[in-house]
């Protein structure tokens, strides 16, 4: 399901990988509305699909009614993201930062995702509500602030 404005999009997956391509369309879309730039689109893309994919592939392990709930907001020069999923219990937040001094070769897999996410957010929380993972993160709208 995908229900958008101007201004806000809410779209819900089944987390399923296979659905990724609904998300970046429906991305695209939203942002071209909304007027944000293309530095803005692809910075959101990546953290969503950073997010989803991860999801998709480790969140549901064991579940068979997975379901990803994303809203995007722009509210006076920010954009609101929230993520929503109903996957295992994960704080991305407690990740160890990887270490980029090492090589490829010696870093371990995985990590880099969540760092991408951090690294584009202003600011980001986590809680579990219920059953669910929720990540309430924020970005500034504002390139000269």
């Amino acid at each position: 399901m995908n229900n958008s404005s101007k201004n806000t999009l809410e779209i819900i997956l089944k987390g399923r990988l296979e659905e990724i391509h609904h998300l970046a369309t429906a991305l695209d879309l939203f942002c071209n509305d909304a007027g944000l730039d293309d530095l803005i689109k692809n910075q959101v893309n990546l953290i969503l699909e950073e997010l989803y994919t991860n999801t998709a592939n480790y969140g549901f392990q064991g579940i068979t009614n997975g379901q990803v709930s994303i809203t995007l907001s722009v509210i006076d020069g920010q954009l609101d993201i929230i993520y929503q999923d109903n996957g295992i219990e994960f704080n991305p937040l407690e990740m160890e930062a990887p270490d980029l001094q090492l090589s490829i070769d010696d870093r371990p897999i995985g990590g880099l995702g969540v760092y991408f996410v951090k690294a584009l957010t202003d600011q980001i929380e986590y809680s579990r509500v219920g059953e669910f993972n929720l990540l309430k993160m924020q970005k500034s709208l504002c390139s000269l602030c």
